[in-house]
């Protein structure tokens, strides 16, 4: 008989209403889903650390937030030896939440994105010619739009680099004219979608920023999530939100959002993100302990 009550332990330093959510899918699934709290972590020892041992006790574990690069990976490779099923954790790309590392990725799949360059210089004139006289720059880590900024003028970049405290940058062309959009994917599937717009007087469509969001045009909903689910495919990523530049039926990748949360998603998108996140988390866990 096929086991199927399971216990999720979410790492996670969050509670909004996406974890809520989950929460209560999974009791409907008479699954235990349980928060992890991961504060005060020791490295000495870290094999044998109650929170590594409280990690360990559950069927699955699902990675949200609250762990450092190098930690994740270690636990990674702890669950992987105890035959831990992890959600979200170290999968085939490293770092997979960083700007450069999916620029390359990107490259590697033939996945159409924005000309980009990483640069330590903040030579204007040099990165101008490359992408534009007006062009993106983006902290290497980030999300919620944070950091993102429009360049023109080598004053600009002199006062970023003024500020800058050991922060990789990707700078990237301005590409205009196109439509941007969400799409959350599970797995290899994208499964719902929409519209972002930027607020007043700001080029950043991020809802953090200001953005809005606003229901998909139907006719593009199946080109946009199965373009959304092949970057996720390719990319390996469990559980994602991929923003999309759209034109006249082609696709553009901006960037994957390894840790995406989606609240509003269903009441616009008329879905319910939650349910198939958990039936996403169910089947992995099917076929993990199916031997």
């Amino acid at each position: 008989m096929q086991h199927t009550h399971y216990t999720i332990g979410v790492i996670t330093n969050l509670d909004g209403q996406s974890m809520q959510d989950l929460g209560k899918i999974a009791s409907s699934y008479d699954i235990v889903f349980e928060k992890i709290l991961c504060n005060n972590i020791p490295l000495t020892g870290f094999a044998e650390s109650d929170f590594v041992k409280k990690v360990c006790s559950y069927d699955i574990v699902y990675y949200r937030t609250g762990l450092r690069d190098t930690i994740l990976d270690e636990l990674s490779y702890i669950l992987k030896k105890k035959n831990v099923l992890l959600i979200n954790g170290s999968g085939t790309h490293r770092s997979l939440h960083k700007k450069i590392q999916q620029a390359l990725l990107a490259d590697r799949f033939g996945i159409a994105h924005p000309k980009s360059l990483t640069s330590d210089t903040f030579d204007y004139q040099a990165i101008a010619a490359e992408l534009g006289t007006t062009f993106v720059i983006k902290p290497d880590v980030g999300s919620k739009g944070l950091g993102v900024r429009l360049i023109s003028s080598q004053a600009e970049l002199d006062a970023i680099k003024a500020k800058k405290r050991r922060v990789k940058y990707i700078y990237q062309e301005l590409i205009t004219g196109w439509s941007e959009y969400r799409v959350y994917t599970v797995g290899p599937r994208g499964i719902a979608s929409y519209k972002k717009a930027p607020g007043d007087n700001d080029f950043r469509a991020n809802l953090h920023a200001g953005g809005s969001m606003s229901p998909t045009e139907p006719a593009k909903v199946p080109s946009l999530l199965a373009f959304g689910g092949y970057v996720a495919e390719c990319f390996d990523a469990d559980i994602a939100g991929v923003d999309i530049l759209e034109k006249d039926g082609e696709h553009m990748l901006l960037e994957l959002n390894f840790q995406p949360g989606w609240e509003s998603l269903d009441e616009v998108a008329g879905t319910d993100f939650s349910k198939e996140t958990i039936r996403y988390i169910q089947n992995r866990a099917h076929e993990h302990h199916k031997d």
